[in-house]
C-alpha cells in the first residue's frame, strides 16, 4: 500500500479501501478516512492515566499522534514483535489516531453489492464485511464511526491548525522555565514557579491518614504536609518498596514540595532531571482520553534529541479532589500542634533560595533564576577565529548564538578529556546569551538563605582570581557536604564585555 494516501475516490459506483493485517485477521478502512501510513515509531511517549489500549504518543511533524492497539479492543493475540509493524493515520471526528496494524495489504475497489453492512445500535468495531472474489473472501470493515464513540478514545484538545500557526509565532512569545523530572518510564515537567523547594528522601513520620498513595508526613521547618506517591497518584506502577530509608545518598528519588495558598505537599518522584526551556506557543497538544486527572496535563514539550516531556498543569494538580483531601486532612489534624510551637523559641526560616547544582571538580550551584535552561553539550559548535581559549565555540540554539564557554579553562582548571557526558548551562545577560560547560548536573536544592557562609580569605586567597571574584559564598547541606555558590552576574558581565561574536 502506498505511505501516502489521497481521499477517497468513488468511479463508477465502486469505493476505495485499504487492507491491513492483525494477527490471522485482514481489516480494511475506506481509504478516505486514512491519511496516510507510517513505519512503527522508534520514540513513542508513554502518557500516564490512559488506557491499556493506548500504547503512546509520537509525533509526527509537529503533531501529537496517539496509537491505538487494536489487537487488545479486538482479542488478537499479539506478535510482540513490530519492527515491521505499521501505523495507518485515521482521521476521526474530533482528531487524528494511530492504528497498529502487523502490515499493509492492499487497495481495493469495492463495489455496492459487495459490502455487506451490520445493523444494530451496538458499537462494535466490526460494522460490515467485504465479500469479494464471489464470496470465497471475506474482510472485516472496521466501523470508523464505533471507534470515535469508544470509551477512552483520544480527542485533541484546541484546534490543531491553530496550534500549528501559533507554532510559526512561537519565536516572538516568552520563554518560560520548567522543571523536569521522571516517574516510571514517563517524562514530566512543573513549571518552575510550581515548585516550592526540592529535597532529597528523608526518614518519613508515620500518619493516621497513611494509605497506598500517603507515604506518610515530612516535618518541613515546622510545617507538617503529607508525602504522596506520585507515580500511583498518576496511575503508573510505584517505585516504592518497602520503608524509605533516609541518608542513602545514591538514592536518585527526590520529594518536590509544592505550596500554593493553603495547600502544602509533597510528591515523590523517580529523579530528577533538569532544567528545560518552552514557550505556550511550542506545547504540542496531549490528546484527552476522557479518564480521570487528564486535565492535569497542560502540554507536551517536544526535546531535539526525540524524547518528550509532559507538562503538568500546577492548576489543575492542586485543584484534584484526592489531593485536597489528603492536604486537607493532615492540615485539620496537625494544626494544633502546629500553632502551639509559635512562639517557643523555634527558629524561623529566612529567605529560601533555589539552586541547581552542578559538578566543576567540587559541588557548586547557581541560583535557578540565574539560568534559562539546561542542555546537553553540542556535538557540533562553529568555532571563532582569535576566540579566547575558554570559548569552545558558538551555538545555534533555536535561531539565537551562544558562546560555548568552558568553565574550567576559565577557571585554570585541568581540561576535559571527554565532554561526552557534560552538560551546558545556558544563562543570558540582557542580548547576549552564554554557555556554561559543567561535568554534570547533580540537583535541585533550596537553602535558607540566613544559612549561607562568606568564603574564608583564607581559602579564597588560594583559588583563581576569576573563580573569587564570581565565588564568594558556601553552605552547609544537611547531608554534610559543602556547596560552592557561583554567582553568574559577575560572570556573565565579564563574559559580555570579553566575549566577541
Amino acid at each position: 500500500m502506498e505511505q501516502s494516501i489521497a481521499s477517497s475516490v468513488r468511479k463508477n459506483g465502486a469505493e476505495l479501501f485499504g487492507s491491513f493485517h492483525l494477527g490471522d485477521a485482514e481489516l480494511v478502512l475506506p481509504v478516505a478516512v486514512v491519511q496516510e501510513v507510517v513505519n512503527y515509531p522508534q520514540a513513542i511517549t508513554a502518557l500516564p492515566l490512559s488506557p491499556a489500549h493506548l500504547l503512546g504518543l509520537f509525533n509526527l511533524r509537529g503533531r501529537l499522534i496517539p496509537i491505538v492497539h487494536l489487537g487488545q479492543l479486538l482479542k488478537i493475540a499479539d506478535r510482540g514483535e513490530r519492527t515491521e509493524a505499521k501505523v495507518a493515520i485515521v482521521e476521526l471526528p474530533e482528531g487524528c489516531v494511530g492504528l497498529l496494524f502487523d502490515a499493509t495489504g492492499e487497495i481495493l475497489r469495492v463495489h455496492g453489492e459487495e459490502k455487506v453492512m451490520f445493523g444494530g445500535a451496538g458499537a462494535s468495531l466490526i460494522g460490515g464485511v467485504l465479500k469479494l472474489d464471489e464470496g470465497n473472501r471475506i474482510l472485516q470493515m472496521l466501523s470508523v464511526e464505533a471507534l470515535a464513540s469508544l470509551p477512552g478514545m483520544p480527542v485533541l484538545k484546541g484546534d490543531a491548525q491553530s496550534r500549528a500557526s501559533n507554532r510559526l509565532r512561537a519565536a516572538q512569545g516568552q520563554r518560560r522555565q520548567g522543571v523536569s523530572f521522571r516517574v516510571g518510564d514517563s517524562y514530566l515537567a512543573l513549571p518552575m514557579g510550581s515548585i516550592h523547594e526540592i529535597i532529597r528522601v528523608p526518614e518519613l513520620l508515620s500518619s493516621v491518614l497513611a494509605s497506598e498513595l500517603c507515604l506518610g508526613m515530612l516535618n518541613l521547618r515546622g510545617d507538617t504536609l503529607p508525602v504522596l506517591d506520585f507515580a500511583r497518584f498518576l496511575g503508573l506502577a510505584s517505585s516504592t518498596t518497602g520503608d524509605i530509608a533516609p541518608g542513602d545518598f545514591d538514592d536518585p528519588r527526590r520529594i518536590l514540595v509544592i505550596r500554593q495558598r493553603d495547600i502544602c505537599l509533597g510528591l515523590l518522584v523517580d529523579d530528577v532531571e533538569s532544567i528545560v526551556s518552552y514557550r505556550d506557543e511550542e506545547l504540542l497538544a496531549i490528546p484527552s482520553f476522557h479518564a480521570w486527572r487528564t486535565e492535569c496535563f497542560a502540554g507536551c514539550i517536544s526535546k531535539p534529541d526525540g524524547r518528550h516531556i509532559l507538562l503538568l498543569s500546577e492548576a489543575a494538580l492542586v485543584a484534584d479532589t484526592t489531593l485536597l483531601d489528603v492536604t486537607d486532612g493532615h492540615r485539620e489534624l496537625y494544626r494544633a500542634e502546629q500553632d502551639g510551637q509559635v512562639g517557643r523559641g523555634k527558629r524561623r526560616p529566612g529567605a529560601r533560595e533555589t539552586y541547581v547544582t552542578f559538578r566543576l571538580d567540587q559541588l557548586m550551584g547557581m541560583r535557578i533564576e540565574q539560568l534559562r535552561e539546561v542542555i546537553d553539550y553540542p556535538p557540533a559548535v562553529m568555532q571563532p577565529p582569535g576566540a579566547p581559549d575558554y570559548v569552545r565555540g558558538i551555538l545555534n540554539l533555536r535561531h539565537r548564538l551562544v558562546t560555548i564557554i568552558d568553565l574550567r579553562a576559565l577557571y585554570g582548571m585541568r581540561g576535559y578529556s571527554d565532554l561526552g557526558e557534560s552538560k551546558v548551562l545556558v544563562v543570558e545577560n540582557g542580548e547576549e546569551k552564554f554557555g556554561l560547560v559543567v561535568d554534570a548536573i547533580e540537583n535541585i536544592v533550596t537553602i535558607d538563605a540566613q544559612d549561607k557562609l562568606r568564603v574564608p580569605s583564607v581559602l579564597s586567597n588560594q583559588i583563581d582570581q576569576a573563580l573569587r571574584n564570581d565565588m564568594k559564598e558556601v553552605v552547609e547541606l544537611p547531608d554534610q557536604r559543602t556547596l560552592m555558590l557561583l554567582d553568574a552576574a559577575p560572570l556573565k558581565a565579564r563574559l559580555a564585555g570579553e566575549t566577541l561574536h
